[in-house]
C-alpha cells in the first residue's frame, strides 16, 4: 500500500533527528542554548520582519511562536 504524504513527512523528519543524533555522539555536531543576548537579539528580529508580513505569514509567524514557547516550557520543566 501506498504511504500518506503524512507517512513520507513523519520518516523524513525522523531521518533527520536520527543524523543529528549520530552527529552529536560521534562530536561532529554540538548543541547548546542560546545566551540571553542571542535571544533577545532574535526577538528583536523576529519583531521588526513582523511588520512586514502578510497576513498568512503572520499567521504563521505566531505559530512558530507558539511552538517555540512550549518547547522552552517543555525543556523547564525537564
Amino acid at each position: 500500500m501506498a504511504k500518506t504524504q503524512r507517512e513520507r513527512d513523519d520518516e523524513a523528519r525522523k531521518a533527520k533527528l536520527d543524523r543529528i543524533e549520530e552527529q552529536v555522539e560521534n562530536g561532529s555536531l554540538t548543541i547548546r542554548t542560546m545566551s540571553e543576548e542571542e535571544r533577545q537579539r532574535w526577538a528583536r528580529k523576529r519583531e521588526e520582519k513582523a511588520t512586514e508580513l502578510t497576513p498568512a505569514e503572520q499567521r504563521k509567524a505566531a505559530s512558530a511562536e507558539r511552538r517555540r514557547s512550549r518547547r522552552a516550557a517543555r525543556a523547564a520543566e525537564g
